[in-house]
């Protein structure tokens, strides 16, 4: 009869390994009177196993997405530009009006800019410049709101950085003084720079003939017409009259631009696919709702957990309008591909609907059908290669496709603590298994979860027993 005693740091000879082998210095032998138990007598271990991670393969999942194509073409127009955003209600300016002279320079200009558009009144420099008055208004005020045209001293420019295309140009001009002769005639032109020939040409042309019986007189609507505009950077609208009887204003100035339809865009029949990677870690609620939502940003997708049932949900947030710069929908439509893997699922809580492709509808979510259960770790299993006279029986599930079977175990020991806790086991109950081996060398002992899946324990101190016995019948 005799004790064995075997005292084991598992950091010692096998750290990262899921399994731990003692090396006996001198086997243990029996006769044919006498046999062996074998005992774990006790078992501490600092919980560092992530409930999530590449171990457990339950940390990576993939999107798959349809992409569509646009294209378009030009036809129709909409306002380009009027006085909203430029001006308030109240006629007040709402953006900064800059001011360029520089002596040495013979034009000063006063420039609004909103966004890619600036609009910048030209004028000579020795000329005293009150700036931009209210032009851009739907009422035209010659009394109040009026600026100064004049042949080579005095115009406008548009400036569109996004190389707009200005399909008409209205305009409202008005005269305040009163000359002797029957009628004045004046050309107004409408330009755009090329950057060809470098030098202004001409759009439309308009001849405005003014009565100089009255001293005050506004036109009605002028509209300069780009018949087949091209993308252009640069406008003007110009007085080509040199010395005008009178001083010429103009009163409205509002742009239409000629507009680009898309079509109603081409799906591309072959989907990409992307590994999304949960980093290894332990997870409650939150921090994975949080880590989901940061993962699955660039395909606008979030998600949430209902505070009552605790189920995961997946919201597609697309809402994507073609543009000139950007003609393709890389997020048309998205599926979840999840792993076909229990500990996958059951942590996301796709059970019972689980398919290999699940659509997250635009604009819409999917729900996941069951509560997530980021329990993965809730039993440690403690097996042996030693051959027990009385096999134990397990009806344990498989967690993923690494899982295994797991063989004779000394014990399942309670593990759902918080992480970076002591996982401690102590056999009060004297708990023993009488083994048919004769010869022992080594002992393997492997460790598993509760999902059959080998574990890599990379701390354990352990004490194991066996004991030499003699039959009862010798």
């Amino acid at each position: 009869m005799g004790i064995f005693n075997f005292f084991i740091d598992k950091r010692k000879t096998c750290k990262d390994k899921d399994y731990l082998d003692i090396i006996l210095d001198y086997p243990i032998e029996i006769t044919d009177y006498e046999y062996m138990k074998i005992k774990l007598v006790d078992f501490k271990f600092l919980n560092s196993i992530f409930n999530i991670s590449s171990n457990l393969m339950n940390n990576q999942f993939n999107i798959r997405r349809y992409s569509k194509n646009y294209t378009f073409s030009y036809g129709g127009s909409e306002l380009y530009f009027k006085d909203t955003g430029f001006y308030d209600a109240n006629n007040v300016l709402l953006v900064n009006q800059v001011e360029f002279t520089n002596e040495g320079q013979t034009i000063t200009t006063k420039t609004l800019t909103l966004g890619e558009l600036s609009l910048i009144y030209r004028q000579d420099y020795q000329v005293s410049l009150l700036g931009w008055e209210n032009i851009l208004n739907d009422t035209a005020d010659g009394s109040t709101r009026k600026m100064r045209i004049e042949k080579d001293d005095k115009w406008f420019e548009i400036i569109s950085s996004d190389n707009n295309r200005i399909k008409t140009l209205n305009c409202v001009f008005y005269k305040d003084t009163y000359v002797s002769a029957s009628t004045t005639d004046v050309i107004i032109k409408f330009q755009r720079f090329n950057t060809t020939t470098s030098a202004y040409e001409d759009i439309d042309s308009k001849t405005i003939t003014f009565p100089n019986s009255v001293s005050q007189e506004t036109t009605s609507l002028q509209t300069f017409t780009y018949s087949n505009p091209v993308a252009t950077n640069k406008y003007r609208l110009i007085c080509d009259t040199p010395a005008l009887p009178f001083n010429l204003h103009i009163i409205k100035l509002q742009a239409n631009k000629q507009i680009p339809v898309y079509d109603s865009g081409t799906l591309n029949p072959t989907p990409t696919e992307t590994t999304i990677t949960i980093p290894d870690g332990f997870y409650k609620a939150s921090n994975l709702k949080t880590t989901l939502n940061t993962l699955l940003t660039p395909y606008n997708i979030t998600t949430s957990i209902d505070t009552f049932t605790n189920k995961l949900k997946f919201v597609n947030n697309n809402n994507f309008s073609p543009t000139l710069t950007n003609l393709v929908n890389e997020n048309c439509e998205i599926d979840l591909v999840i792993p076909n893997i229990e500990n996958m699922k059951e942590n996301f809580g796709i059970v019972d609907t689980y398919q290999e492709f699940i659509r997250i509808p635009l604009n819409s979510y999917y729900e996941c059908d069951k509560y997530i259960n980021l329990m993965n770790l809730s039993k440690i299993i403690i097996t042996t290669n030693l051959n027990f006279q009385n096999k134990t029986h397990n009806e344990i599930i498989r967690g993923n496709n690494m899982a295994t079977g797991i063989g004779n175990v000394l014990e399942w020991i309670d593990c759902d603590e918080p992480p970076f806790t002591c996982i401690k086991y102590h056999n009060y109950d004297d708990l023993c298994y009488k083994i048919e081996n004769k010869h022992i060398s080594s002992i393997r002992l492997n460790f598993y979860n509760e999902k059959s899946q080998p574990l890599v324990l990379d701390n354990a101190l352990i004490h194991l027993q066996i004991k030499k016995l003699q039959k009862k019948s010798y």
